[in-house]
C-alpha cells in the first residue's frame, strides 16, 4: 500500500486526469446524440479500478466525502433548473406538473417499493422497508440529459409537453429528495437498527411539510438577498461568484436546520432559482440572466461529471470499510437474484411505476390523450438526481453506526451488509438501463407519435419578442401623456424588460442550434462533395470504369443535393430573425 503524500499525489493525478477526460467524453456524447452520463459512469467505473489498484483498502467512507459532492451537486442542478424555469411556459402546464411532484412521486415511490419489498423476499435478499427507499431514490426524472439529446438531434416536442417536462424537472426532483431524506432514510435506519417503535409517522409528516414550507420562505430570503447585492457587484468576475456561491448558500442555510430534523435546502435552492430568474415578482430590479445562466449551466455541468464518475467510482470500491463483499460490481456479479432484481426494479420502474402515477395524476387535464401519457410516461429517465439521492441515503445509513457502540454497532453493521449494496446495486442498474432505453429512443418516439412541433422556434419566439416590445413601447407612450402613476409604470417596464430578455436569450440559443447545425451540414455535404470529386479524378485517369463512375455519381448527387437543400431550408429561418 502507497503511503502518505506519495498515495495523494497519485490519486490527485488520476483525478485530474480522468476529470478532463470525462469533459471530453462528455461533449463526445453530445455530439453523437448519447446521453453524457453513460460514458462518464463507465470513466468512473475506471477511475474505480485505478485508484483501488494503487490503494486497495479504500472505501466509501473514505472517499472525499462523496455524499457532501452529491449534495452540493443536487444544490447546482436545482438552482439551474429553478433559474432555466420559464413561468411562461410552466403556466401552461402547472397543475400537472405540480400533481406530478407530489402525487406522482408519492406513488411512484410506493408502488416501486411495494413491489421490489416483495420480489426481495423471493428473489434476492429481503431488505424490508428499504425498498420504499429505493422506490423514491428512483422517483426523481433527469430531463436535462434527455433535453440535450432531443436538441442536438434537432428534435423538438410540443410546448405543453416540454412544459410538463421542464416543470417536473424543478419541482419533482426538489420534492423526491425531501421525501427521501426526511421520510424515507429515518425509517429504514430505524429499521435496522430494529427500533422500529421510535418512528412517529404523524411527526415525519410534519417533517415533510415543515421542510416545503421552509424551503419556499429560505428560498425567497437568498433571493432577496443575493438580487440586492448583485446589481451593487460592479464587473460580472464579482456577479460570477455571487450567482455560483447562490445554491450553496441557499441548500446550506436550509440543511442547518437539519437539527430540527427537517430538510429544506433542496427547494431552497429550487426557489432561489426561480425569485432570481423572475426578480419583478419579489420587488427586485431585473438581474443579468444571461450572465447567471450562462456561469451556472458550467458550474452545474460539471458536478453532473463529478457525481456521475463518482458513481462509476463506487462501483468499484467497498461501501462498508474492510468488507470486500459490498463491492457493487463484484456484489452484482456473484448474485445472480441482485442481477436478476435490478432488471426487474428497471422494469418495474420504467413500465409499471411510472406510467401508473403519470396516468393517474393527468387524468383530469382532458386536452392530453393517451400518446401524450404515453410519451411524459416513457421521458421520465433517471440521472444525477438519483444518482446523489442513492450516494446520500447509503453513506446516511452507514455513518448512523458511528453513534452505536458495544453489540448494538455490531447488530447493525450486520443487519446493513446486505441492504446497502442492493439499494446501490439496484440504483445504479435502474438508471443505466433508464439512459439507455429511454434517453436514446424518446425522440424517435416523439416523432413517431407525432408530437413533435412543426413550427419555426425561432420565428415564434421573434413575434412574441416583438409583441412585448410593443407593449412596452406603448407603455413608456401612456407614461409620458401621464396616464399611468410612476409606480405602476416602473414595476410594468422592469416585467416587460426581462421578458423580452429572457425572449432575446431564448432566441440566441435557438439561432446558435441552427447554425451550429448549418456548419455541420455543410461539413457532411462537402465531404460527399470531396468523394465525388476523387472518384472523378480516378476516373479521369482510368482506374475505375465508366458504370462504376455513374454508379458511384448516381448515389452521391441525391445526398449532395438534399443537404444543399437542408442548409438552404435553415438559413432562411435565421434570416428574417
Amino acid at each position: 500500500m502507497m503511503q502518505g503524500e506519495e498515495l495523494s499525489t497519485s490519486i490527485l493525478v488520476v483525478i485530474a486526469g480522468i476529470l478532463i477526460l470525462g469533459v471530453a467524453i462528455a461533449k463526445i456524447a453530445e455530439r453523437y446524440h448519447v446521453p453524457h452520463p453513460i460514458p462518464l459512469v463507465l470513466t468512473g467505473l475506471l477511475m474505480g479500478r485505478v485508484l483501488v489498484s494503487l490503494d486497495p483498502e479504500t472505501s466509501l467512507v473514505q472517499i472525499a466525502g462523496f455524499d457532501f459532492i452529491a449534495q452540493l451537486t443536487l444544490a447546482t442542478v436545482l438552482f439551474y433548473a429553478g433559474l432555466t424555469l420559464s413561468l411562461r411556459n410552466l403556466r401552461l402546464s402547472i397543475m400537472n406538473v405540480l400533481m406530478l411532484a407530489t402525487a406522482g412521486v408519492l406513488a411512484t415511490s410506493l408502488i416501486a417499493g411495494f413491489a421490489l419489498q416483495n420480489l426481495t423476499a423471493v428473489i434476492a435478499v429481503p431488505i424490508g422497508i428499504a425498498a420504499f427507499l429505493i422506490g423514491a431514490i428512483l422517483s426523481p426524472t433527469d430531463p436535462a440529459a434527455l433535453f440535450s439529446v432531443l436538441e442536438s438531434g434537432g428534435v423538438r416536442v410540443k410546448r405543453k409537453l416540454f412544459s410538463i417536462l421542464e416543470g417536473e424537472a424543478v419541482f419533482n426532483d426538489a420534492t423526491s429528495v425531501i421525501l427521501v431524506i426526511t421520510v424515507f432514510v429515518p425509517i429504514v435506519i430505524a429499521s435496522l437498527a430494529n427500533s422500529p417503535g421510535s418512528i412517529d409517522f404523524m411527526v415525519i409528516l410534519g417533517e415533510f411539510m415543515a421542510s416545503m414550507g421552509l424551503g419556499v420562505i429560505l428560498g425567497f430570503i437568498v433571493a432577496r438577498i443575493v438580487g440586492w447585492a448583485i446589481p451593487k457587484a460592479g464587473d460580472d468576475t464579482n456577479i460570477s461568484i455571487l450567482t455560483a456561491t447562490t445554491p450553496f448558500l441557499a441548500y446550506g442555510l436550509g440543511e442547518l436546520f437539519s437539527i430540527f430534523y427537517v430538510h429544506p435546502g433542496a427547494l431552497a435552492a429550487v426557489f432561489a432559482g426561480i425569485f432570481m430568474a423572475n426578480a419583478g415578482m419579489i420587488g427586485l430590479k431585473p438581474l443579468p440572466q444571461r450572465s447567471m445562466r450562462g456561469v451556472m449551466k458550467n458550474v452545474s455541468f460539471f458536478f453532473e461529471i463529478v457525481v456521475f464518475i463518482l458513481l462509476g467510482y463506487t462501483l468499484s470500491v467497498p461501501l462498508i470499510e474492510g468488507d470486500r463483499s459490498t463491492e457493487t460490481i463484484a456484489f452484482i456479479l456473484t448474485n445472480p437474484g441482485i442481477l436478476a432484481l435490478g432488471l426487474i426494479a428497471a422494469v418495474l420502474v420504467i413500465f409499471v411505476a411510472r406510467p401508473i402515477s403519470v396516468f393517474i395524476v393527468t387524468a383530469g387535464d382532458r386536452s392530453m390523450g393517451f400518446k401524450e401519457r404515453f410519451f411524459l410516461s416513457w421521458a421520465g429517465v433517471k440521472g444525477v438526481a438519483s444518482a446523489a439521492l442513492a450516494a446520500i441515503a447509503v453513506t446516511a445509513i452507514i455513518q448512523y453506526s458511528h453513534i452505536l457502540t458495544g453489540q448494538e454497532r455490531i447488530d447493525y453493521q450486520l443487519a446493513i451488509a446486505p441492504v446497502v449494496p442492493t439499494i446501490y446495486a439496484i440504483v445504479f442498474m435502474v438508471v443505466l438501463i433508464s439512459l439507455i432505453a429511454q434517453g436514446l429512443t424518446t425522440g424517435y418516439l416523439a416523432s413517431f407519435l407525432n408530437l413533435t412541433d412543426k413550427t419555426d422556434k425561432a420565428k415564434e419566439i421573434t413575434i412574441h419578442r416583438d409583441a412585448t416590445r410593443q407593449a412596452l413601447l406603448r407603455l413608456v407612450d401612456q407614461y409620458t401623456e401621464g396616464k399611468v402613476d410612476s409606480d405602476i409604470y416602473s414595476r410594468i417596464k422592469a416585467e416587460l424588460e426581462e421578458e423580452i430578455f429572457d425572449l432575446e436569450d431564448e432566441l440566441r440559443k435557438v439561432v446558435a442550434e441552427k447554425r451550429s447545425r448549418i456548419l455541420e451540414l455543410t461539413i457532411r455535404r462537402n465531404i460527399f462533395e470531396n468523394k465525388l470529386e476523387f472518384y472523378g479524378k480516378e476516373f479521369e485517369a482510368g482506374k475505375i470504369s465508366d458504370g462504376v463512375y455513374q454508379d458511384l455519381r448516381s448515389e452521391l448527387d441525391p445526398q449532395i443535393e438534399e443537404l444543399r437543400n437542408r442548409i438552404e431550408t435553415h438559413e432562411r429561418k435565421i434570416k428574417p430573425v
